[in-house]
């Protein structure tokens, strides 16, 4: 396969610093005149190597002014993660070899970068430590428990805290930290992670006792694969890499100089008092003027980190009712990029940092991180701030925030919407006609979001069923018919009313002597199957016809397909309530869709002909509020189905089976489960675009 060129967005806005930071060209420019100009060994001796070990050599020096440490070794590593194992090797060695050093316990930050604690607990494994791995607590502004330093201290072999968090840039107070420390364990080295706090407080390493400093050079504008760390001299120290004796046998293998030249670079921009580097006054600026953006945005916004204790460059925010992924989705397709707690899959994920300050749950599984640097402009911030209120107004115009008016609903849900909490599905019946909206298994996390479709729309909800007589989704339902206005009266404790078991004006053609009542929704009804685990039935529109086929059944987490056999048809959609395949409907005549029955799916970079296609219908699975912020190139027939209308598009459109569909979404993931489930629905001809619009040539 031929290798594409990936272009960069011109329109980006990029808002993930404490992630990597893009190469700036000063820094770009040494590195690769150094590629092509210095490209020595700096261990030879001739005039090529000589000149190699001169950008060692000052690179050495201005790393020292940069961090205020001239009293330790300054050594040169891959960055940050080596520098980290280096210490936890060079402590935990120590702690080995002198058997009168205390080792019960090696403590750690409960917010720090994964890299400390799982390296603590390989090397503790490896070398027969045998100590008991401990995480110091943290406040609700994320700052370490002193009086549990105190504590436990003396017993421990080692001792890692963070400068500055990359979640939520609290910047901890190490002049404290060292005089607990030092008061209770006057030897035990100490590791601080200072990979963020570089270009953004200032810091003098020789005026304290840390032991080891590991910082990383793509964290502030150099290139990945290159980093430093500071060792104290009185620190125990062995070398993680051995074998040619480069970095006065600190750490062996030569060294990558291009990238040394570019943190040369970058030190040196570091000393230019009215340089490009922005120094704390006007970052502090930026961060107030996005958090004014985020809260006319977002009027129900809340920051995750204390400003009082953070550094400026970093805001952590939720929004309730607003899961992290819509957010950031609409983020993206605005051309802002930021990062969440939740990978780009069904499952939910939390933020472990937020979980250790003791914030709500639905704040750890909302957050959103926005962070820049000390080079950001200001019309970067003004742009981003513009582009907000655009991402505000599309998630309005989605129902999924509410705002005093919330106009211009061009695209309302309608049918049946499966929304998603992990494996948990829970469906909303809607009848935008009517002005009515059922639920079928809501969850806790999901109500916020019910709640603001109802607020949005003035929706009334006749029921708030469940599958499950009890347990925390009939608990969730409970909790949301406390919440929404319904017009019905009481019900049984599966949400059924009872105004719903007698006089019903249809029945199901599969099954019309087992249904226990049905409720009108607009011109369809709604039967239930069961008592104990019920599965409801959705009609077609009542007509003259009677009885009324079933287009759906909501089938809950425990009733198995076959055992429906006898109550639906081939056709019926069966939604459901647990999905861990990501096969979002089944149904009765579905086909097993092999290999070799489908076109090959879009390799990257081979869409340019279909966006101008006649012949064939994209189908843009994204979310609604990043198709209408980030609308596709050309002029093929474009239809926006977003995961959670899918099974509707499927019913109303059977006429699209023998179409060429090709599903889109940003970074192929959902667009491929999409495809999947359309061909074995029938859409045989159906592609997706694999690494989505992301990497596609438009």
């Amino acid at each position: 396969m031929k290798p594409v060129e990936l272009q960069p967005d011109s329109q980006e806005v990029y808002l993930d610093c404490n992630a990597t930071t893009p190469v700036l060209p000063q820094i770009a420019h040494a590195v690769s005149h150094t590629m092509e100009a210095i490209f020595g060994n700096p261990s030879s001796s001739h005039v090529t190597g000589l000149k190699a070990r001169y950008i060692l050599d000052t690179t050495r020096q201005l790393a020292r002014q940069a961090i205020g440490s001239y009293n330790s070794k300054l050594i040169f590593t891959s960055g940050a993660t080596e520098g980290i194992q280096t210490a936890v090797l060079s402590a935990l060695r120590a702690a080995v070899v002198d058997r009168t050093c205390p080792r019960q316990y090696l403590l750690y930050g409960a917010t720090e970068h994964k890299a400390v604690p799982q390296a603590l607990a390989h090397w503790n494994q490896l070398l027969g430590l045998g100590a008991e791995l401990k995480a110091i607590p943290v406040d609700r502004q994320g700052l370490l428990d002193q009086q549990f330093i105190a504590r436990y201290v003396g017993q421990a072999a080692m001792i890692c805290t963070m400068a500055v968090n990359n979640e939520t840039g609290v910047s901890q107070d190490l002049a404290a930290l060292e005089q607990v420390i030092r008061e209770h364990a006057p030897t035990i080295p100490w590791m601080v992670d200072c990979v963020q706090v570089l270009g953004k407080k200032a810091l003098n390493l020789d005026a304290t006792s840390i032991d080891y400093a590991p910082f990383s050079g793509h964290k502030l504008y150099g290139p990945k694969g290159i980093g430093f760390m500071a060792v104290r001299d009185k620190a125990p120290f062995t070398p993680l890499i051995i074998g040619g004796g480069q970095e006065s046998g600190y750490r062996s293998g030569t060294e990558n100089l291009p990238g040394i030249a570019a943190l040369s670079a970058l030190f040196q921009l570091l000393q230019e008092p009215e340089g490009v580097l922005a120094g704390a006054e006007q970052l502090s600026a930026y961060r107030d003027q996005l958090a004014e953006a985020l809260q006319q945005a977002f009027p129900s916004v809340v920051f995750n980190n204390d400003f009082s204790v953070s550094v400026p460059t970093t805001v952590n925010f939720s929004v309730q009712g607003v899961a992290s992924r819509d957010i950031m989705d609409v983020l993206d397709a605005c051309h802002i990029r930021v990062s969440s707690g939740s990978a780009c899959s069904s499952k939910v994920t939390r933020s472990f940092v937020l979980d250790a300050m003791g914030l709500e749950d639905w704040r750890s599984e909302s957050a959103i991180r926005m962070s820049f640097g000390p080079a950001t402009t200001r019309q970067h911030i003004d742009l981003a701030c513009e582009r907000l209120q655009q991402a505000a107004k599309a998630l309005q115009q989605s129902c999924l925030i509410v705002a005093d008016t919330n106009d211009d609903n061009d695209r309302l849900l309608d049918g049946v919407v499966q929304l998603r909490y992990d494996d948990h599905c829970c469906y909303l019946i809607i009848d935008q006609q009517a002005g009515q909206m059922l639920v079928v298994d809501p969850h806790a996390a999901l109500a916020g979001r019910i709640e603001n479709i109802v607020r949005c729309q003035h929706y009334q909800v006749p029921a708030v069923l469940t599958t499950q007589p009890e347990g925390p989704i009939a608990d969730a339902a409970a909790l949301l018919r406390d919440m929404l206005p319904a017009t019905e009266g009481p019900c049984d404790p599966l949400g059924w009313p009872q105004s719903a078991v007698a006089g019903c004006d249809a029945t199901p053609l599969e099954c019309s002597a087992a249904v226990q009542g049905c409720l009108t929704l607009g011109s369809r009804r709604v039967f239930r199957l069961g008592s104990r685990l019920p599965v409801y039935l959705l009609s077609e529109p009542v007509a003259a016809q009677q009885p009324l086929p079933v287009d759906f059944a909501f089938i809950g987490s425990e009733i198995g397909v076959t055992d429906l056999s006898e109550c639906v048809a081939e056709h019926t959609l069966l939604c459901p309530g647990s999905d861990p395949d990501n096969s979002i409907v089944s149904s009765l005549n579905q086909s097993v869709v092999q290999s070799g029955d489908t076109a090959i799916d879009i390799a990257i970079g081979d869409n340019e002909q279909y966006w101008q296609s006649k012949d064939v219908v994209i189908i843009d699975v994204r979310e609604h509020q990043e198709h209408v912020v980030d609308d596709l190139p050309g002029s093929a027939e474009v239809i926006n189905v977003p995961l959670t209308q899918l099974i509707q598009f499927i019913h109303d459109n059977p006429s699209l089976k023998q179409r060429e569909l090709i599903c889109v979404c940003r970074s192929g993931n959902r667009s491929g489960v999409v495809a999947d489930a359309l061909r074995r629905h029938g859409f045989t001809k159906t592609r997706h675009l694999l690494g989505g619009l992301a990497l596609a040539s438009t």
